[in-house]
């Protein structure tokens, strides 16, 4: 009986252990690497690109901090599915993942990144931007990169494009500042000059963001209690609020 029993059990096919199929778990395990570090990179380019924007740093110096946002990411992702005991783990282990993917998975995530991000190019002298924006907030946040960030080494340090017609550049003389395209004109003073303005368009465009809304802010020139400004108003979340 226990012979036959025996001989049974041995003609029975048996399930082939997770572990003798390396090279499937091994593709498994990096595309779900691969898939929490896109998601990751979406859900913080947001807060990477304010860090940029205060950074004040070279382009070189940008880079870098976008570089070290990413290794973060990936040694933190790693540490999840460490941390989870998932069995697709159990072979091969996280740390050998690291040193064989994570190059590959970096170099993806910028890539990721950079195309989500901002996709310009320079024609004659301006900015012409890409639609390839995936919704509201992506446009939102390629105005504020654009409006707020000197994307160009070659740009000069004051050069605003115009909050209104976005296609401008907001210059000034002795008694105004204006814009070289549309009818935006403001009375230049103590508190109203280039250097104020841009500083005044991040902080409103900041404080907007972070109030929830994604939605992109309108600018106008009003003439209000006998003074003529620059507003920033947006209808979804009924914003109105003195620029300069």
């Amino acid at each position: 009986m226990d012979e036959k029993l025996t001989t049974t059990a041995s003609t029975i096919p048996r399930r082939a252990s997770i572990k003798s199929q390396p090279d499937f778990h091994y593709s498994i395990r990096k595309q779900k690497l691969r898939e929490s570090c896109f998601r990751r990179v979406r859900e913080e380019r947001t807060r990477l690109l304010w860090k940029l924007r205060h950074s004040d740093c070279e382009s070189s110096d940008q880079k870098e901090i976008i570089n070290s946002a990413f290794q973060d990411i990936v040694s933190d992702e790693l540490k999840k599915i460490e941390d989870s005991h998932d069995i697709l783990w159990e072979y091969g282990g996280p740390e050998d993942a690291y040193e064989g993917d994570s190059e590959e998975i970096l170099l993806e995530m910028q890539h990721l990144f950079y195309n989500d991000l901002i996709s310009e190019t320079t024609i004659n002298g301006s900015y012409a931007q890409a639609e390839t924006w995936d919704d509201e907030e992506d446009e939102y946040l390629a105005t504020l990169v654009s409006q707020n960030m000197l994307l160009n080494t070659e740009q000069e340090p004051n050069q605003i494009w115009c909050p209104i017609c976005k296609q401008g550049e907001v210059m000034e003389n002795q008694r105004h500042i204006y814009c070289s395209i549309c009818e935006m004109q403001l009375i230049k003073g103590e508190e109203v000059n280039l250097n104020i303005l841009q500083e005044r368009l991040a902080e409103v465009h900041a404080e907007h963001f972070e109030r929830g809304c994604r939605l992109k802010p309108k600018f106008s020139v009003q003439s209000l209690y006998n003074l003529k400004a620059l507003y920033i108003t947006c209808e979804a979340c009924s914003a109105f609020e003195v620029v300069v």
